[in-house]
C-alpha cells in the first residue's frame, strides 16, 4: 500500500474541485478509506503505531453494534493440585492410595504423572469427597518403592498422560475439553471539532491514494483541516491504549452525559493486558525469561509474532541489555566494527539494538509509541532517577500480534458506517471540500469542522501479553 508525501500548496479551483476533495471522498466510503488514511497518516507522522498496525495494515472489522462477542481459547492446562493425599509411603508394595482432586479433569483409566515424573494410573471411576474427587491410584512401575510425600502434599500438581487398558474386553473411556471463553466488549465515540473565521488561509493538502488494480487516485483536502486530523488520530491513538471501560462486568453503563445518554466507552489495551510485572533494570535474562513465558503459552498459533511497544526510554534499556549482554559473552563478538564507523580520528558510534530473536525462533520487534514520550500520562509521570525521563517512557508493552484460527490477535472493531465522519456546520465560509450536503447552517463569521469516530481495540488472546512497567527510583 504504498503512498506519496503530503504536499502543501495552494487551493486551485480548477483542479481541485469538491469531486475530488477526500472529505466527500470519507463520506462514501469511510469503511474503505478510514484505513488507507490511517495507513499515510502513520507513515506521515508514526504518532500512532498502534492505529497503523491495525486499521492502517486491514486488521480491522465493522460492525452493526456498539457491542461485541467473541469466543477466546487460552492455554489449556491439562494439571490438577492435590488436595489431599496419603503422605508417606503412598502405594508401597503395590498397594492402591487415595489422592483427591478439586474436580473430575481426571478420566479413569488413564495415567497421571506427579511432579516428580512418577507414574500412576487411576484404577477406578472417582467418587466423590470432601474438597473434591477422590481417586485410586496404583504406582505404574514395580520397581518404584514408592510415591514421595511431598507429590501428594496439598497443592502438588498432577497430569495426564494417556490411557492404558486390558489386553481384551477393555471398555471406552471418555475424553475431557474445554470450551472458548465467551467475552463481551463494547467500543465508544470519540470526537474533535475546530472553528476558524472567514479569514482562513487557502492552504490545502495534496496527496494520492491508491485504488484498485494498481491505479491510484489525486485527492486533496483543506490543509488546516489535515493538521487537526492527525490531532484527532492521536487522541485516538490515546483512547487505544490508555481507555478504561465505562460498564461494569454485569454490562450495565455507569457514565452518563449531559443529555442523559450513556457515555460508552470499552477498554483499552493496557485494561485488556492481564499479565502484569515490573522492573528496575533491564536484563537480557528478563527479556528471554518474559519472551519464553508469552510463546510458552501460544501453543495454537501460527505466524507467532511479538512487538514490544516502548518510549525512547525503554528501547534504550533493551539496546543497553543487548549490549551488556554482547559484550558479556566472548563468543557472540567479532573481528567486524559492527558499533563502529570511520577510521583515524574521524571515527562513529552506530547500530542500535531494536529486535531479539527468541531461542525458540521467533522474532520480537521494537517500536517506539511517542505518546510514551510526550503524551499527557507522560507528562504527568514521574521521572526517572538516571535519565529524567519519564518512567512512562520505559514502559514496556509486549503484545501478541500472532495469528489465530486464521484472524490477527490485535484488531480494531469499528462501528459501520461511523468509521471516519466529518461534517462542517458552515457559517459566513464554509469549509474547501464540503459539498451543500455536507453543511449545516449557521450566522457566525467563520466555521467549524465536526470529526467523529466510534472503534474500539480487540485483543483477542489477553493471557500472552505483557504490560512491563518500570520502577526504577
Amino acid at each position: 500500500m504504498a503512498l506519496q508525501q503530503v504536499l502543501k500548496t495552494y487551493y486551485n479551483d480548477q483542479q481541485m474541485t469538491d469531486t475530488n476533495s477526500l472529505v466527500n471522498a470519507l463520506m462514501e466510503k469511510p469503511e474503505e478509506l478510514s484505513p488507507i488514511i490511517t495507513h499515510l497518516a502513520g507513515r506521515e507522522e508514526k504518532k500512532f503505531p498502534l492505529s497503523f498496525l491495525t486499521e492502517g495494515v486491514g486488521n480491522t472489522k465493522s460492525i452493526d453494534r456498539f457491542e461485541y462477542e467473541y469466543r477466546v481459547k487460552t492455554h489449556e492446562v491439562n494439571v490438577r493440585p492435590v488436595v489431599a493425599g496419603p503422605g508417606a509411603d503412598a502405594g508401597a508394595g503395590g498397594a492402591i492410595f487415595k489422592v483427591t482432586f478439586p474436580d473430575k479433569w481426571f478420566v479413569f483409566p488413564y495415567t497421571l504423572v506427579s511432579q516428580s515424573g512418577i507414574l500412576a494410573r487411576i484404577m477406578s471411576q472417582p467418587v466423590p469427597s470432601a474438597g473434591g474427587y477422590e481417586y485410586s491410584l496404583k504406582l505404574v512401575s514395580p520397581d518404584q518403592a514408592s510415591m514421595p510425600s511431598e507429590d501428594t502434599a496439598a497443592g502438588a500438581l498432577f497430569g495426564m498422560l494417556y490411557a492404558n487398558v486390558g489386553v481384551d474386553f477393555s471398555r471406552g473411556n471418555a475424553s475431557n475439553w474445554s470450551a472458548p471463553g465467551l467475552v463481551r466488549s463494547k467500543i465508544g465515540t470519540i470526537r474533535k471539532s475546530y472553528h476558524f473565521s472567514g479569514n482562513a488561509k487557502d492552504y490545502v493538502a495534496q496527496f494520492t491514494l491508491p485504488m484498485k488494480e494498481g491505479q491510484s487516485t489525486q485527492l486533496w483536502m483543506d490543509y488546516e483541516e489535515y493538521r487537526h486530523m492527525l490531532k484527532f488520530k492521536e487522541e485516538c491513538e490515546m483512547y487505544y491504549w490508555y481507555g478504561q471501560k465505562t460498564y461494569g462486568n454485569n454490562g450495565v453503563n455507569e457514565m452518563l452525559d449531559e443529555n442523559g445518554q450513556p457515555v460508552i466507552s470499552g477498554p483499552g489495551l493496557f485494561e485488556q493486558i492481564i499479565n502484569k510485572d515490573t522492573y528496575s533494570t533491564l536484563t537480557q535474562k528478563k527479556i528471554e525469561d518474559v519472551i519464553g513465558d508469552l510463546f510458552y503459552g501460544m501453543t495454537d498459533a501460527t505466524d507467532k509474532q511479538v512487538t514490544l511497544y516502548t518510549g525512547i526510554g525503554g528501547a534504550r534499556e533493551f539496546d543497553k541489555a543487548m549490549r551488556a549482554y554482547y559484550g558479556n559473552n566472548s563468543y557472540l563478538q567479532t573481528t567486524e566494527p559492527k558499533f563502529i564507523t570511520g577510521s583515524g580520528r574521524s571515527l562513529g558510534i552506530t547500530g542500535y539494538f531494536n529486535s531479539y530473536e527468541h531461542i525458540d525462533g521467533h522474532r520480537v520487534n521494537v517500536v517506539k509509541v511517542p505518546l510514551m514520550d510526550h503524551g499527557p500520562v507522560a507528562q504527568a509521570s514521574a521521572k526517572h532517577p538516571e535519565s529524567g525521563l519519564p518512567l512512562e517512557s520505559y514502559r514496556m508493552t509486549f503484545v501478541d500480534q500472532s495469528t489465530y484460527d486464521g484472524e490477527n490477535n490485535l484488531q480494531m472493531i469499528n462501528k459501520k458506517g461511523r468509521e471516519m465522519l466529518r461534517w462542517c456546520v458552515g457559517g459566513s465560509v464554509v469549509p474547501k471540500g464540503f459539498a451543500e450536503t455536507d453543511t449545516r447552517a449557521s450566522d457566525i463569521d467563520g466555521a467549524s469542522v465536526h470529526m467523529l469516530k466510534t472503534a474500539g481495540i480487540l485483543l483477542r488472546r489477553f493471557d500472552t501479553s505483557l504490560d512491563l512497567q518500570c520502577v526504577a527510583s
